[in-house]
């Protein structure tokens, strides 16, 4: 499960992603983000024609044939295991893939009315690349709508304890891969999201100002005085 995130370098060139792959910034005005939330307009990296451009999506696959937007906040995250075979993922897993940059995502645990937020991220504090979908809707003819989905898989062992799914984090030497249009299939796709633990990533208790959307700030960052978890 992801259902915020973070991205806080200051420009989005700054994602090693983006001058790996030499993507082409379009109409995306990019500003740091502490709290990313369902809905909300963030970069994506996709593919077009035979160049790699970076456009703004809003979080929440919309289908092209859906009548409405209404599902949207339901479709912010699409399991892995199963996306080839969903009505909803199975187009867009065959033929549009992305890139969602971030440098960390946020996580809750422990009792219902004190649950504590956790912002998970790598150790050395690099951005990084999830994993996604996406789909053009039309809510009127002539303004098409780029909307996206974060794949998720089983959380790794050290961070199963704040939370049982994490994002799909892609590595450097499959992006181009998980990018290119042209490969459809099913079999080859699924293999690029069978990765290996990824012991990289930690988690720390964070300001639980992260609760409320309306707040995105540096401070949402605070690391609370507990131990740091997710080391090996």
């Amino acid at each position: 499960m992801c259902g915020r995130f973070t991205l806080t370098v200051e420009s989005l060139e700054l994602v090693e992603a983006v001058r790996r792959l030499n993507v082409q910034l379009r109409a995306v005005i990019f500003r740091p983000r502490h709290n990313v939330a369902p809905t909300q307009l963030h970069p994506i990296i996709l593919a077009d024609g035979e160049q790699f451009a970076a456009q703004p999506a809003r979080w929440g696959l919309v289908n092209f044939w859906a009548t409405d937007a209404k599902r949207a906040s339901q479709q912010i995250n699409a399991r892995s295991e199963t996306v080839a075979a969903s009505r909803a993922y199975a187009r867009p897993f065959k033929r549009q893939r992305c890139l969602v940059p971030a440098d960390g995502w946020y996580e809750w645990n422990g009792p219902r009315r004190q649950r504590q937020p956790h912002w998970l991220h790598r150790a050395d504090r690099e951005p990084f690349v999830f994993a996604g979908l996406y789909d053009i809707w039309y809510p009127q003819p002539d303004r098409p709508a780029a909307t996206f989905t974060i794949l998720t898989s089983e959380a790794s062992q050290s961070l199963a304890s704040i939370h049982a799914r994490m994002p799909v984090v892609m590595p450097a030497n499959r992006q181009e891969a998980w990018l290119d249009s042209g490969n459809q299939d099913a079999a080859a796709l699924r293999f690029l999201l069978d990765l290996p633990p990824d012991d990289a990533f930690v988690a720390v208790p964070v300001s639980s100002r992260v609760n409320a959307v309306r707040n995105d700030d540096p401070s949402l960052l605070h690391i609370e005085q507990q131990p740091m978890l997710g080391l090996t």
